[in-house]
C-alpha cells in the first residue's frame, strides 16, 4: 500500500478571488499566508469544509472505488483541536437544486445544510516546530468531508492534502497534455503558461513529469521561441477558429512521441487554479473500469462573479435547445456546493463545454478530429458523437467570462444555426423540423424589430447549411467571420448613434434629438406582462401596416432582443438599438425592401430544403469520416505544407 495525494488543501486566495475567501475557507477572525512556507496562520477557529477544500467522498467512491481517506495536516504553534465535519449523504437532494432558468444572484437552494461532525476530534499539543498529522475520515454516509481547526491561541498550518491508501498496481500510468486555443488573449494566457511552470511543471507531485502544455496561437501574435520549453509548447496556427484550434492539439496528441492518455482542453479567456489540474491528473490515476473511458469537465465560474458557477455539464433536449443541467451556484455556500456534488450529470445526450473538458486520447482515435466549424458547437457535437460519461467534482474549475448579456449577431444565428443543423443532421437527437419552426418563428420577430442584419445572418446560416458538407470543408471559416462581422449591427456612442440618424433622416430630428433611452426596456431578464405576452403571439407584423397606422416617436429595444415590453414599442418605425445599458446603440427605420427581399430568400431556402432534406442529411453524414480525419485537418491548417 502507499499513499496517493487525491488533493491538496489551498491556503492562499488568487488574486482574483479575494472578495470571496470563503471558497477556501471560514475563518473567525484574520488570517495571515506565508509565502516563504505556504503556511496559514490563524487564531480560533477556522473551517475547510469548502469548495476548494472539501473533499468529495462520494465521487471518490464512485469514480475511483476508494474505500479510505485521510487528512494530513503539519501544525505548529499553539493547542489546536482538529475537528472532522461533512455533508450526510442524505442532507440534500437534487430537487433542492435552484432553477436553471432563474439567474439568480445569490444562493436559492432550497435546503440549509450544516456542517455534520465526523469522529472523535484530535489534539495538537502543541509545538515550536511543525509537527505532522494523518487522520482518517470515516465516510460512511458522506457526501463532502472536510475539517474545521479550534486553535487555543495562535496556531499555523501547511502542507495540507487529502490521500488514500492504495495498493501501487492499481494507479493508472497517465499522461496529459493541455490544449489551450488562442487568439490574441495574452493578457489571459501568458500569466496562465508562467503559473502552469511554477505549480504544475515545476511542483512535486506525480504530474510534474507527465504534463505538457500545448498553446495553440491563432493570432499569432505570441513570442513562441521565448514562451516554449520542455514543458510549454507554443504553436502558431492558421485562424481557424476554436475548433481548429483544438483540432491542431489534438494532433499533436495523436503523432507526437510522447505517448498521452489524455487531452484537457481549455479557452485562453480563463484565470486558473493550477489545483484543478491536479486534481484531475490524480482522478485519472485512480479512476476505475466503469469510468475509466469518462470525460472530466470543469466548471465555468464567471469571472466577475468569482463566486458563481455558471456551468459543468449540458444537454441537448429534443426541442433543438441545449440547457444547463444545474442553475446557478454559489460556491462561498455550503448548500451550493453541497447540491454541486448531488446532482447527476450522467444523462442522455450531455456534452462538456471546451473551456474545460478532459478526454481520453483513446476516445479520439475512436471518433475523429472535431468538424471544422470554426466557432459555435463543436464542442456541442463532439459530445454528441462521443457520448461520454461525464465527470465533475467540486475543485475542478476555471474562470470564464460570462455569457448573461453578450450578443454577437454572427455568432449568434449565422453560427448557430448553420451548426446546429449540422450536428442535428449527423446525430438526430433534436427534432430538426421543430427546430426549423423555431428557426422560422426567431426570424419573425427580429424582422418585426426591424433587425434586418440579424435577420441576414440567420438566413445566411440556413443557405450554408443546405449547401452540404462540401461548402463546410472548403469555406474559410475566418474570411465568412469577417465578412459576417461586416454585415452585423455597428452598435456606436448613443449621442453618435443619434446624430447619424438625424443626418440620414432630419425629418426626424425633434424625436431622435429628444431621446433617451428607456433602461427598464432592455434590461437583463425582464419578462413581459400578461397581455403582451399574448399579444406577441398574435403573427402580426408593422410592416403590413399603412404608414398612417405607424408614428415617428423612437423606442428603445435591446439590439439583441426582439420582445416587446411595452406598447410604445408595437407601433413605432423607429428603434433605437442599445446595448444593455445603454450607453451604445444603433438606430433602426423601417425598411418594407430589405423585409421582403429576407422573407422571400428564407422561402426559396425553405422549398430547397423541403426537396432535398434527407440527400443533404446523408451528404453530412458520409463525410463525417473525412470532414473529423487528421489528413483533412493537416490539409485544413496547411501542417502538410
Amino acid at each position: 500500500m502507499i499513499k496517493f495525494k487525491l488533493s491538496n488543501v489551498l491556503l492562499q486566495v488568487q488574486d482574483h478571488i479575494t472578495p470571496f475567501p470563503e471558497l477556501l475557507y471560514r475563518a473567525e477572525t484574520g488570517v495571515d499566508y506565508s509565502e516563504d512556507d505556504r503556511s496559514l496562520a490563524f487564531e480560533g477557529s477556522i473551517d475547510f469544509l469548502t469548495y476548494f477544500n472539501a473533499v468529495s467522498c462520494e465521487k471518490w467512491k464512485r469514480y475511483a472505488s476508494v474505500d479510505n481517506i485521510h487528512l494530513h495536516l503539519e501544525l505548529a504553534g499553539d493547542a489546536c483541536k482538529v475537528e472532522m465535519i461533512g455533508v450526510m449523504h442524505d442532507a440534500v437532494s437534487e430537487s433542492d437544486a435552484p432553477s436553471i432558468s432563474t439567474p439568480n444572484t445569490s444562493s436559492a437552494v432550497r435546503t440549509q445544510v450544516n456542517p455534520h461532525k465526523v469522529g472523535e476530534s484530535v489534539s495538537f499539543a502543541g509545538s515550536a516546530v511543525y509537527e505532522a498529522l494523518d487522520i482518517q475520515l470515516s465516510l460512511k454516509g458522506l457526501l463532502l468531508g472536510g475539517f474545521r481547526l479550534n486553535s487555543s491561541g495562535a496556531t499555523a498550518v501547511r502542507n495540507a492534502y487529502w490521500f488514500t491508501n492504495i495498493c501501487e498496481e492499481k494507479i493508472r500510468p497517465v499522461r496529459l497534455a493541455l490544449s489551450t486555443t488562442t487568439f490574441r488573449k495574452e493578457d489571459y494566457v501568458i500569466p496562465n503558461i508562467y503559473a502552469i511552470k511554477k505549480e504544475i511543471l515545476a511542483c512535486d507531485d506525480p504530474i510534474a513529469d507527465a504534463f505538457h502544455m500545448f498553446v495553440v496561437d491563432n493570432g499569432q501574435t505570441l513570442d513562441y521561441e521565448d514562451l516554449s520549453d520542455e514543458g510549454v509548447s507554443v504553436l502558431p496556427n492558421s485562424n481557424t477558429g476554436g475548433s481548429g484550434g483544438f483540432a491542431r492539439g489534438m494532433i499533436e496528441t495523436l503523432t507526437g512521441e510522447d505517448g498521452f492518455t489524455h487531452i484537457l482542453l481549455m479557452d485562453d479567456d480563463v484565470r486558473v487554479s493550477p489545483e484543478s489540474f491536479k486534481r484531475t491528473f490524480n482522478l485519472l490515476s485512480l479512476v476505475n473500469d466503469d469510468y475509466k473511458d469518462a470525460f472530466i469537465n470543469g466548471a465555468m465560474i464567471e469571472i466577475d462573479y468569482p463566486n458563481r458557477q455558471f456551468e459543468d455539464v449540458s444537454h441537448v433536449r429534443t426541442d433543438g435547445v441545449y440547457a444547463r443541467l444545474k442553475g446557478n451556484l454559489f460556491l462561498d455556500e455550503l448548500s451550493d456546493i453541497a447540491v454541486n456534488e448531488k446532482v447527476n450529470v450522467e444523462v442522455p445526450d450531455a456534452y462538456g463545454a471546451w473551456w474545460y473538458s478532459c478526454m481520453p486520447v483513446s476516445k479520439i482515435k475512436e471518433c475523429g478530429l472535431p468538424l471544422p466549424f470554426f466557432i459555435r458547437c463543436d464542442d456541442v457535437e463532439y459530445g454528441l458523437r462521443c457520448q461520454p460519461i461525464y465527470m465533475t467534482m467540486n475543485g475542478i474549475c476555471v474562470w470564464h467570462e460570462g455569457f448573461g448579456s453578450k450578443f454577437r449577431a454572427p455568432v449568434d444565428t449565422y453560427q448557430y444555426v448553420r451548426n446546429y443543423l449540422i450536428m442535428t443532421a449527423l446525430h438526430e437527437k433534436s427534432n430538426e423540423l421543430l427546430f426549423l419552426a423555431r428557426t422560422g418563428r426567431t426570424l419573425r420577430l427580429f424582422l418585426r424589430a426591424m433587425a434586418y442584419e440579424t435577420a441576414d445572418l440567420l438566413v445566411s446560416g440556413f443557405e450554408d447549411y443546405i449547401k452540404g458538407p462540401e461548402f463546410l470543408m472548403n469555406s474559410n471559416g475566418e474570411e465568412i467571420t469577417k465578412e459576417n462581422g461586416t454585415k452585423a449591427e455597428k452598435l456606436i456612442p448613443l449621442e453618435e448613434a443619434l446624430k447619424k440618424a438625424v443626418h440620414e433622416h432630419p425629418e426626424l430630428k425633434e424625436p431622435l434629438e429628444g431621446f433617451k433611452p428607456n433602461l427598464e426596456l432592455i434590461r437583463e431578464g425582464k419578462r413581459a406582462c400578461r397581455p403582451l405576452g399574448l399579444w406577441r403571439t398574435v403573427p402580426y407584423d408593422r410592416h403590413m401596416l399603412p404608414d398612417s397606422m405607424l408614428n415617428n416617436k423612437p423606442a428603445t429595444i435591446y439590439h439583441g432582443g426582439y420582445t416587446a415590453f411595452d406598447p410604445n414599442q408595437m407601433d413605432t418605425r423607429v428603434y433605437v438599438a442599445c446595448e444593455r445599458d445603454g450607453k451604445t446603440a444603433h438606430v433602426r427605420f423601417i425598411d418594407r425592401n430589405k423585409y421582403s427581399a429576407i422573407k422571400n430568400r428564407w422561402k426559396k431556402a425553405r422549398r430547397y430544403y423541403a426537396k432535398h432534406r434527407d440527400e443533404i442529411r446523408k451528404a453530412y453524414k458520409d463525410a463525417l469520416p473525412e470532414m473529423t480525419s487528421v489528413e483533412f485537418w493537416s490539409n485544413y491548417l496547411g501542417l502538410d505544407k
